[in-house]
């Protein structure tokens, strides 16, 4: 997986494209959950949080501008 890849993932997203969606939450759902999981200690929780991040994550994509990993802007 590369920026590219990830760069192009994100402006699929922004042309309406779901399935490039849910390639983009595939390629980064265990990096979140298990960073939520580290921090809150439960899976409820840290379920609920990943969710959640996935939200801000798709009504922000518009703020990326690839200047670094999507991975850290995450």
């Amino acid at each position: 997986m590369t920026t590219n890849d990830d760069q192009k993932l994100i402006e699929s997203i922004k042309n309406g494209d779901t399935k490039a969606y849910t390639q983009l939450v595939n390629r980064y759902k265990d990096l979140v959950f298990t960073l939520a999981l580290r921090m809150l200690k439960h899976r409820e929780e840290a379920e609920e949080v990943a969710q959640d991040t996935f939200i801000k994550i798709f009504k922000s994509l518009d703020k990326f501008k690839g200047d670094s990993k999507f991975s850290t802007w995450i």
